[in-house]
């Protein structure tokens, strides 16, 4: 697949489109310091830490403080760098503040200061007298201290089963404020009457429409009659989300249609451009329902 940054097809009808050209225009006119429709933009949007250990259940908060006071305890780790926050996901353990350098997408992700010593360190760390290391899966994370313009407006609070993925929106090197512009497009739709919602991950911000029951889509499994596998495809039943997937064939990055790129096998010419599609989540709420059903099974 190569992707090609492109305004809109021409065969992209309606507002949506609309909507497409006006977003890629904002985030194109923005400057490289990153401060993206106006100068509300959170200065920790894009502070990265290493994500030491995550402890859940009831008491999550006082093994995370055992575990963050023997970080402390640690040489070569500076001690005013070690912190916890407790989320969704559970109470972790964090150390240190790093910026991330974008570059090519191919690259090695790279950060300032180097955190690759600090975090080797943390992953070889054991406790005493015992072959267990509690650090073992720290890797590099976006410390949680981000606050949404609209947090009711976060697909992690719905309690649908099903959304539609419309966009997505990551830093690159002139373009740092990603979650600002996810919430920027979610509420651009939503002044154009649209079920728009946001959710931020670790390194993308997406853009969502509608939040609808598990009912709304069938699984349809099908077995290949030769090698006997199985593939499951996704069937929209809902009228509401068909329209929907209707109205936004396409999933947006960074405001720009992308293009998966066919070419002759001969030639290279191009023989076909295909943007990259809308596609159908289930929603954070109806994956940890599963995860909890799931772990009661086992």
């Amino acid at each position: 697949m190569l992707p090609i940054a492109a305004i809109p097809a021409a065969g992209a009808r309606g507002w949506p489109a609309l909507l497409a050209v006006a977003l890629a225009l904002l985030i194109t006119a923005a400057p490289a310091s990153g401060q993206l429709f106006g100068p509300k933009q959170n200065k920790d949007e894009e502070t990265w830490t290493i994500r030491c250990a995550t402890a859940t259940g009831p008491d999550q908060m006082q093994r995370a403080e055992r575990l963050a006071a023997a970080l402390k305890q640690v040489k070569g780790l500076k001690p005013e760098l070690v912190q916890t926050f407790r989320t969704e996901e559970g109470t972790s353990v964090y150390y240190g503040k790093y910026r991330r350098v974008y570059g090519s997408p191919t690259e090695v992700e790279q950060y300032k200061p180097d955190a690759k010593r600090a975090l080797e360190l943390i992953r070889k760390l054991r406790l005493q007298d015992r072959d267990v290391w509690p650090f073992i899966l720290a890797t590099m994370d976006v410390l949680p201290t981000y606050q949404p313009g609209k947090p009711e407006w976060d697909l992690a609070k719905v309690d649908g089963y099903w959304s539609l993925h419309v966009a997505v929106f990551y830093n690159t090197e002139t373009m740092s404020g990603r979650r600002t512009a996810a919430e920027e497009y979610c509420k651009i739709l939503r002044e154009q009457g649209e079920e728009a919602y946001f959710h931020h991950g670790p390194s993308n911000s997406s853009v969502y429409i509608g939040a609808f029951a598990k009912s709304a889509v069938q699984e349809v499994r099908s077995e290949d009659p030769l090698s006997g596998q199985v593939s499951t495809t996704l069937r929209i039943v809902d009228p509401r989300l068909a329209k929907a997937k209707e109205k936004f064939p396409h999933s947006l990055h960074n405001g720009h249609e992308m293009y998966e790129v066919i070419r002759d096998p001969r030639t290279q010419a191009v023989q076909q451009r295909i943007p990259t599609p809308s596609f159908l989540v289930k929603t954070p709420r109806a994956r940890q329902l599963e995860q909890a059903q799931e772990k009661r099974r086992s």
